[in-house]
């Protein structure tokens, strides 16, 4: 098998137990399947491969899997429906997701395992099974991953070879890798916030802030509105909660987006809200972006959803058919106030007060990256949400549309020359 140098480094490796840290598009799947290949050509083995979800495992892993074992001619029988490959050695290799549980995988010796996207797993997964599993063979593991902080189970997998000579842990960026052209990488450093691009393209143990908003600096991103500004068409974010209703109302210029105005009412509607934003901008054409579940939320005795009373306000209703991941919204809202390359396309006028308290305080659950919603007047969740719908639906991120040129073929790899790997 034709591997990448960094690929080739790691697989050199007899560790029982590996870690791998690495930026986006860097191979690890690839590697990921080498090693399950590797440790198939023994007989009776049992094989698992681990990821958050089936759909993950099936979307990421299972084609590319299938493709080398029938080139080897190793296969005996194929299941589709359960993500299995029963080889002629009377190997099993399977597909599995920790997305109903780990109680589900329960009971089995396993020889090896390849956990990807470590940092999303359930942590008890690995440990109240994949381990306890592997222990009647010595079997050894594969762990790889983009990080996702320094508070996640996978960081403490990753300091394991400070202190266990059964562990090994190596680190590469997706420029290192070799597979995406820099002139992509640049362009993703112009889109995203730089914590996020530190640590989806370089690999970077990024702490996790607690606040959501990370890259909202009141001194840089509160200023008096620009004159120029045609509120003549608005771009208006929406968030339907009752307790307040919120909409964030904005201005496009260009590719900068400034909020000129806020509305939070509490015990209101849908209506009432579509009413507010007629009486103060009359003259103006608005283009609405709520949550994507408004197509379906009845808020009025006559059974109209939130959607069909925007669109009969005389509103342009854009929303996406379903919602985006939340993390989605948040690094997009982040890369406006500020990317990766320093420049700011996010502003807020001083008069939006409740944005601004909202900004400074909406917060992860400590310890964790789940946004702390817990109702009341102390939720500043909803002023976020009604931003965040507008500027994740009008500056999407682009993730995973990287151009990948020098992507592997299959097991061909081209790789440029000046790479520097960190083990």
């Amino acid at each position: 098998m034709h591997l990448a140098p960094w690929q080739s480094t790691v697989s050199n490796f007899s560790n029982r137990f590996i870690t791998v840290c690495a930026g986006r598009r860097a191979g690890k799947t690839y590697l990921a399947i080498r090693q399950i290949c590797y440790h198939a050509r023994k007989p009776n083995q049992n094989i698992y491969y681990l990821t958050a979800s089936y759909r993950q495992a099936k979307l990421i892993a299972w084609k590319l899997l299938k493709e080398k074992l029938l080139d080897l001619r190793w296969v005996k029988k194929i299941n589709e429906s359960e993500l299995t490959i029963l080889l002629k050695n009377q190997t099993l290799i399977s597909l599995k997701g920790a997305d109903n549980g780990a109680q589900n995988l329960r009971g089995i010796s396993l020889s090896y395992c390849v956990i990807d996207e470590a940092a999303l797993v359930d942590p008890d997964a690995w440990y109240s099974v994949i381990r306890p599993a592997l222990a009647d063979q010595r079997g050894g593991c594969l762990f790889i991953s983009t990080p996702t902080g320094k508070n996640n189970w996978f960081y403490e997998l990753y300091l394991m070879q400070e202190n266990n000579p059964e562990w090994r842990s190596f680190s590469i960026t997706t420029a290192e890798a070799g597979f995406v052209d820099p002139e992509e990488i640049e362009q993703a450093r112009s889109e995203m916030s730089l914590k996020q691009f530190k640590q989806e393209f370089e690999g970077s143990w990024e702490v996790a802030e607690s606040r959501i908003c990370h890259a909202f600096d009141r001194d840089q991103h509160i200023r008096e509105m620009p004159e120029h500004l045609n509120t003549g068409i608005l771009h208006v974010g929406g968030d339907f909660n009752l307790n307040p209703i919120t909409a964030a109302i904005m201005v496009k210029d260009g590719d900068t987006l400034y909020q000129i105005d806020e509305i939070a009412m509490f015990d209101s509607n849908t209506n009432e809200i579509a009413e507010e934003l007629k009486n103060r901008y009359p003259n103006s054409k608005i283009f609405y972006y709520p949550d994507p579940a408004s197509r379906q939320k009845r808020t009025s005795a006559n059974g109209q959803t939130d959607f069909t009373i925007l669109e009969n306000a005389g509103f342009i209703v854009k929303a996406p058919h379903r919602h985006d991941a939340v993390r989605d919204r948040i690094n997009a809202t982040n890369a406006r106030f500020a990317s990766a390359d320093g420049v700011r396309r996010l502003f807020i006028s001083k008069r939006c007060k409740y944005t601004i308290e909202c900004l400074e305080k909406y917060n992860y659950k400590e310890g964790t990256q789940i946004p702390h919603k817990p109702g009341g007047k102390h939720d500043y969740s909803h002023m976020f949400d009604a931003l965040s719908y507008a500027v994740a639906f009008i500056f999407p991120l682009k993730r995973d549309n990287i151009s990948t040129d020098k992507e592997p073929q299959r097991w061909g790899v081209r790789v440029r020359r000046d790479y520097n790997f960190r083990g």
